[in-house]
């Protein structure tokens, strides 16, 4: 009977001792531990865990890099009073949506977005920040001014950085029809890029503002072909120290940003009947690609065209194959190269199309042979692969409009 009491006893301790335990909060997590939970998230569900408490939004764990690597689709609406922004990724299965409906707040200054961004255009987007552009006009001492406003918003965070004011004079220039940044806006070796075409198309400018600076810097150029010579949407991308330009004279050029020198490279153009097709220039894994889709015709797949540039011959040559990447076009488009990351989407072409509220694919090169007769494949909806979702409902509900575009996502949670 002794020796019996004394397992009892111990029994009884060891049971108080794993209630005391069980009963520690989660905030009081350690924060090694907190760590490797938060390596498994994507982005979305790690910014929900920054809101559980106090402790989980102070514990510095939220620079660790991402596993998010593929581009969100960003929905956004924007009016004078409210916002409405829904991130989809293609990991989780339901939007993130954002709403601002607060109106100004002078004492703490706090402007809404909605309230800035208007009538806004988004044209570029790096490290979760989207660049918006605004046309201003603004008369000084009779002379009428092409002002240009830009933004950089974080939807995630619902931060705005306004840059100084881009100023031209309205008889001599036209409006801008491109705009991109280098890096995070928030480093100081963040760059933004602005070509201005003049209107008689003798000259074009390159308009630059480094993070810290007080005005915008303008470099003047020749036009090669005058009355011609112009720019589009889709025909400018940075890469490693440079802006790529392919203007719409079929030119590939590049403005390269410690040397300031606007150099042509190509003018040989991979297509003779590029009218055909829609165009998207995009840049990644160290290489300059032209991709073409012709005319989406009713629900029918495009074909597609995809060219890389040749750095020893400067010519363009035809990729028969994306070798295990992926290409996102719209605006702005993104690339990667295959990998770990890509292989969800490898081989494949996404796209925007009018006929559906999700982003549309297609398969490139002798891999869509293998997946055309796999049906499930090629569904948006295949619960297996990449899955972008739709506008919300409760926007449309609302009757408000809105646009949508490729984001890339922060490296890690701001």
């Amino acid at each position: 009977m002794a020796s019996h009491s004394i397992v009892t006893h111990d029994t009884n301790r060891e049971r108080k001792r794993k209630r005391k335990t069980s009963q520690r909060s989660w905030s009081d997590l350690p924060e090694d531990i907190l760590r490797l939970v938060v390596q498994r998230l994507y982005l979305v569900d790690r910014f929900h865990l920054r809101q559980v408490c106090k402790n989980w939004l102070l514990t510095p764990i939220h620079d660790i890099a991402s596993i998010d690597k593929l581009p969100w689709v960003l929905n956004y609406c924007f009016s004078p009073h409210r916002t409405i922004c829904s991130l989809s990724d293609p990991y989780r299965k339901l939007p993130y949506i954002i709403e601002e409906e607060r109106g100004w707040d002078d004492e703490r200054g706090w402007i809404p977005a909605g309230s800035l961004l208007f009538r806004a255009t988004a044209y570029a987007s790096r490290y979760g920040w989207v660049l918006f552009s605004e046309k201003i006009r603004q008369v000084v001492h009779s002379t009428l001014y092409h002002v240009r406003q830009y933004y950089v918003y974080n939807p995630l965070t619902k931060d705005i950085i306004s840059l100084p004011r881009l100023e031209l004079p309205q008889n001599d220039y036209h409006d801008e029809h491109f705009a991109t940044f280098s890096s995070n806006p928030t480093s100081p070796d963040c760059l933004f890029v602005v070509p201005t075409l003049c209107n008689r198309g003798i000259y074009f400018f390159i308009s630059t503002y480094a993070v810290g600076d007080k005005t915008w810097k303008t470099h003047k150029f020749i036009c090669r072909y005058p009355y011609y010579f112009s720019f589009s949407t889709h025909d400018m991308a940075y890469m490693e120290g440079s802006f790529y330009c392919y203007n719409r004279e079929k030119e590939l050029s590049s403005f390269h940003i410690a040397t300031q020198e606007w150099r042509l490279l190509s003018n040989e153009p991979p297509l003779s009947d590029e009218w055909k097709f829609t165009r998207y220039f995009v840049a990644y894994g160290g290489h300059l690609h032209l991709a073409y889709l012709t005319k989406l015709e009713g629900d029918a797949a495009p074909g597609c065209n995809i060219f890389r540039y040749d750095w020893l011959d400067g010519t363009w040559k035809k990729m028969e194959s994306l070798e295990g990447g992926a290409l996102f076009l719209g605006k702005p488009s993104f690339g990667f190269t295959g990998g770990e990351q890509t292989k969800m989407v490898a081989n494949r072409v996404y796209y925007f199309s009018s006929h559906t509220s999700r982003p549309s694919f297609l398969v490139y090169g002798s891999a869509g042979m293998e997946e055309k007769s796999d049906k499930s494949v090629c569904s948006q909806t295949s619960q297996n692969k990449i899955y972008y979702d739709s506008w919300p409902e409760k926007s449309k509900s609302l009757g408000e409009s809105g646009s949508r575009m490729w984001m890339e996502p922060p490296s890690s949670m701001p």
